[in-house]
Formats: C-alpha cells, sequence, structure tokens
C-alpha cells in the first residue's frame, strides 16, 4: 500500500521516472496510477495506454479530456464508458475538442450525440453567466 501512495504522489506531482510502464496499478477500489496522471496533467507525451479504465469504467482519455485538451495526434474519440458516454462527449462537455473534430454524431446510450452535448453545455454557459 505504501508503494502505491508513492506512486500515486509522483504522478500528482509528475515525477514518475521517465521509464514508467505500470499504469496499471492502483489501490483496490483505487484510481490506476494512469489516471492520477491524467487527472492532474502529468501523463507522458509519449503516453499509448489512453484505453485503461478505472472501476468505474472510465479511461485514462475520459480523465484527461476532462482536464485539458488531448493530444493533436489522438483519434479514439469513440472510447466509450458507462452507458456509451464517449471521449468526445466529455471533451465537448468540458470545452476540450479540437477544432477540427468531426465526429459530431457519436451518440451514447441514450442518443445523446457529442454535438447535443456541446450545445447544452453552451447554454448552460450562457445561462449561468447571466446569473452573475
Amino acid at each position: 500500500m505504501k508503494e502505491i501512495y508513492e506512486l500515486y504522489t509522483q504522478a500528482r506531482a509528475g515525477t514518475l521516472p521517465t521509464d514508467f510502464d505500470q499504469w496499471e496499478l492502483g489501490s483496490s477500489g483505487g484510481l490506476p496510477v494512469a489516471h492520477v496522471a491524467a487527472i492532474t496533467g502529468h501523463l507522458p507525451p509519449d503516453f499509448d495506454r489512453w484505453d485503461l479504465r478505472d472501476d468505474t469504467k472510465r479511461t485514462v482519455a475520459h480523465e484527461a479530456a476532462r482536464c485539458g485538451p488531448l493530444p493533436p495526434d489522438f483519434s479514439l474519440w469513440a472510447l466509450d464508458a458507462r452507458d456509451g458516454w464517449t471521449v468526445a462527449h466529455e471533451a465537448a462537455r468540458f470545452g476540450h475538442l479540437p477544432l477540427d473534430f468531426d465526429q459530431w454524431d457519436l451518440a451514447d446510450d441514450y442518443g445523446i450525440t457529442v454535438a447535443n452535448t456541446l450545445a447544452n453545455t453552451l447554454i448552460e454557459t450562457l445561462t449561468f453567466s447571466r446569473i452573475l
């Protein structure tokens, strides 16, 4: 357990060894190290384990898309978590889709497309800004 805590601390600080490759390690019921690094913006530039899932079925790509733009060559927009929520949905929800994104029709299990998600996010943002 102490080893995992140290890995989490290093992942949060961006100080994992450059040759680190045990991204799936994590505590029981906890996040894999890769998810911690993604949440804190410390994935290495050559990271390629985007489909690694946590216990809730969220991928590293979902966490990274929530926290900032994905790499320019990222192409796994259709990776889904529970209920078909794709990485593209997550990126749209948090304003991190690239300008050249073109997979607007990707839909989750409820039929909500990426285009719907972005539109709803913009409406929420405009509504909230008027309240302030």
